[in-house]
């Protein structure tokens, strides 16, 4: 009888360990992007797939990153560069770029409802495309920094049937 229970225990232990190895193979990774400009990397801000379609939680997200820094120290690009987006570890098919223009409080001062910049064409992971300067920015010169437009770039992808955003803050300038 102490043969059967010994042997019990230890069948018991073995498939509760078997068990666990399993379910350690099948964790769920969160999204990760690599967004780059001129082989420099931008910081992505990630809001993964809840409470990324709300102006509030995104103007929350810039708010909770800028804490202690100031805008002016936001990576510049100028206008027609070229900006990389490169998913680490997903695969979708399409990218949508949404353009928002930010005070230096965090708070999206630009039109929220704007059509994005649809990306389709992504090859090894990789997708480009060109920083546009947008036709109305003369609208918000009393919100620019030393001459240069604060810019939040929401970058929205479906993966697995959920929609996720990222996001990066930069610095606009005319060449």
């Amino acid at each position: 009888m102490k043969k059967f229970k010994n042997s019990f225990i230890m069948i018991s232990l073995l498939l509760i360990l078997l068990v666990l190895a399993s379910c350690q193979n099948r964790m769920i990774q969160e999204p990760a992007i690599k967004i780059s400009y001129d082989s420099k990397e931008l910081k992505p801000i990630y809001y993964g797939n809840r409470n990324n379609k709300d102006e509030e939680d995104i103007e929350e997200s810039i708010k909770s990153v800028m804490v202690g820094k100031r805008f002016i120290d936001l990576p510049t690009i100028y206008f027609g560069e070229k900006i990389e987006i490169e998913a680490i570890n997903f695969k979708t098919n399409e990218f949508e770029i949404y353009d928002y223009i930010v005070d230096e409080s965090g708070n999206i001062v630009s039109d929220y409802d704007i059509n994005p910049l649809i990306l389709t064409s992504v090859e090894d992971r990789n997708t480009e495309f060109i920083f546009e300067k947008s036709e109305d920015l003369e609208r918000y010169y009393d919100y620019m920094v030393e001459g240069k437009s604060i810019h939040c770039l929401l970058i929205r992808s479906k993966i697995n049937k959920s929609s996720f955003a990222f996001a990066t803050l930069v610095l606009g300038q005319s060449k």
